[in-house]
């Protein structure tokens, strides 16, 4: 998940400045700072930088020496969310947290530093202050030795202090932030053991750095996302679906003309060698038909360039400026094209706005997903952007698709991602897992430390297993292959799916319900066949994934990969362990004509 850049409009049941203060209690405000409604909506800026929840509490207390709750008992589960100090406060944090109160939470919004706080900056002299503190923490040091007080107790660990400033019984641990997750949610059971550890993903690129956090919950836009992490394959981990976190319906659609389309240009993700490309074919796509709206990519020499270079294509558009709300902009699009950021994705595809994606590199998993189910195009050249940009507006020919498969896609919205984590809260923390009991009660041979299990079930264990690098590679090489022919099948179903769904319609809009009827079941069992081949490439994308990785393959990779050796592999592997012929023949020859020469030099 990356930071969300769409904001709300004035026709929320709360702006999203108001939301944000809503959560914090006590955040500095700068004297005389009014917040005014501009002509491109309520200004969101980031002059809050205050700090979530309220002042320390001085007698802090916490649920480790409570009883435990009843969990079949519903109550107002308490919440703790954590947040970055020192840094403005996401509008998609701000979204979840007002979320989760409407569900009925009680949210304790708490900041937590991105690093221990020094008392000394090692960039300037120190103060007197600084050296009596010092002083003072090495008279206590001495003290405690030559007394022998407290010895052997350790010093408790600042960030365990923080959290314990919240009072009371807590039911979860809530962030949008993996970095803040990292940090805080090993140290959660020092303070609140019993509470669920919640990551919430906002948008439908699923951030690497949710590998290293030990959740107990993770909440993902879409059942197929984030089946690949360890946590969710060993089972320490459940994955729960809900999102994404954006404005939704209650965002107001703008425009710039209710005459033409718009097409929204997003350089969020793109490189600067590629904004070139897709302004001159911005430019071949007959820009007189449609009013072009340019949005800020929040990097200044991205959108600079952008600003010089626009006019010497002939394109004429329209900005937001900086701070002002753009998801609006986003709704009443016809068409967003270029590359835009996580959350103008998921805002576009919340909305139904089909998209255009230019990216001459690889795409990203959030692109790859949103691709893999039909609601955006994928131009890798600029020179077919012009075409399938007029392909996606209103009229063209792969529009009716794009809009059918952004319908499939269910985005339930913020409320579903603050009831999933609710429902974590319900549940408590997932069982500790334990290695299922032998099937049989066969004694044990004294010989199994040399013996390999052949023929057995599907092992559970994810510990790694030993493979050699000839036959990870093999095993890879299959994986690869096989994904390819899944992706053609998915390709072809897909088209199959177009085709009758579209015949479907020609026979009922012609009155005969025979043949709609028999159309409408060759759509059912696409739609099943496209199902199950979307399945099959998100698992064969991360076994691809894990065995490409540097990482050892487990045992259940291993069973997962079986499938795909074949004699022919078998037979590769085995000419790739054999002796070869030729080299010893090589070698023969170079001694005989050591031999020759010698023999030449002797006479």
């Amino acid at each position: 998940m990356s930071e969300q850049t769409t904001e709300d409009t004035a026709r929320e049941p709360k702006a999203a400045d108001d939301v944000i203060d809503a959560i914090i209690d006590d955040a500095p405000q700068a004297d005389g700072d009014e917040r005014e409604a501009s002509d491109n909506g309520e200004a969101i800026g980031n002059n809050e930088e205050g700090t979530p929840g309220g002042e320390p509490a001085t007698t802090p207390s916490n649920d480790a020496d409570r009883d435990p709750p009843d969990r079949g008992a519903r109550h107002k589960r308490r919440i703790v969310a954590l947040i970055a100090a020192g840094s403005p406060v996401p509008l998609s944090f701000a979204r979840l947290v007002e979320a989760l109160r409407s569900a009925g939470g009680e949210v304790t919004p708490l900041s937590v530093p991105r690093k221990k706080p020094r008392i000394a900056d090692a960039d300037r002299p120190p103060r007197l202050s600084d050296l009596k503190a010092g002083l003072t923490n090495l008279a206590e040091s001495l003290w405690t030795v030559a007394t022998g007080e407290d010895e052997g107790r350790q010093k408790e660990h600042w960030l365990i202090s923080q959290l314990r400033a919240v009072q009371g019984q807590v039911d979860a641990v809530v962030t949008t932030d993996p970095n803040v997750a990292a940090q805080v949610f090993p140290s959660v059971d020092a303070v609140w053991p019993r509470a669920v550890r919640v990551g919430v993903d906002a948008d439908y690129t699923i951030d690497p750095e949710w590998r290293q956090v030990p959740f107990d919950d993770l909440v993902v836009t879409h059942p197929s996302l984030g089946t690949d992490l360890q946590r969710v394959r060993d089972k320490s981990g459940r994955l729960r679906t809900g999102g994404p976190i954006v404005g939704g319906d209650s965002v107001e659609a703008k425009r710039l003309s209710d005459d033409k389309p718009q097409v929204v240009a997003s350089f969020a993700s793109m490189p600067a060698a590629d904004v070139d490309g897709l302004l001159f074919q911005l430019s071949l796509a007959r820009p007189e038909r449609f009013q072009l709206l340019f949005m800020p990519s929040g990097r200044a020499g991205i959108d600079e360039l952008v600003r010089t270079r626009a006019g010497g294509y002939g394109l004429r558009g329209k900005r937001p400026k900086a701070g002002n709300s753009t998801e609006g902009w986003i709704r009443g699009a016809s068409v967003v094209v270029g590359r835009p950021s996580p959350g103008e994705a998921a805002a576009a595809v919340q909305a139904g706005v089909p998209m255009l994606i230019f990216a001459s590199d690889h795409l990203n998993s959030g692109e790859t997903f949103l691709k893999d189910h039909g609601v955006v195009e994928h131009s890798e050249v600029p020179l077919t952007i012009s075409v399938q940009l007029e392909s996606l507006l209103p009229g063209g020919h792969r529009r009716e698709a794009v809009e059918a498969a952004l319908e499939e896609l269910e985005t339930p919205g913020v409320s579903s991602a603050a009831q999933a984590i609710l429902d974590a809260a319900d549940e408590g923390r997932p069982a500790p897992q334990r290695s299922a009991a032998p099937r049989s009660a066969e004694p044990a041979s004294p010989h199994d430390d040399e013996l390999e299990d052949i023929g057995a079930e599907a092992p559970a264990s994810m510990s790694p297993t030993s493979m050699s690098r000839d036959l990870r590679k093999a095993y890879l090489s299959e994986i690869i292959l096989h994904e390819k022919k899944v992706k053609r099948q998915l390709l072809r179903a897909k088209e199959g799916h177009i085709t009758w769904t579209n015949r479907a319609r020609l026979a009922a809009n012609a009155g005969d319900d025979d043949l709609a009827r028999k159309a409408i079941e060759r759509v059912d069992g696409l739609e099943r066949i496209v199902s199950r081949l979307n399945q099959q490439t998100a698992e064969l994308k991360g076994l691809r994934d894990r065995f490409a990785g540097r990482e050892q393959v487990t045992e259940a990779d291993r069973h997962a990969a079986a499938r795909f050796m074949s004699p022919d592999v078998a037979a590769t592997l085995d000419r790739a362990g054999a002796l070869d012929p030729a080299a010893f023949t090589k070698l023969e020859l170079n001694e005989a004509l050591k031999n020759l020469k010698d023999k030449l030099r002797g006479s």
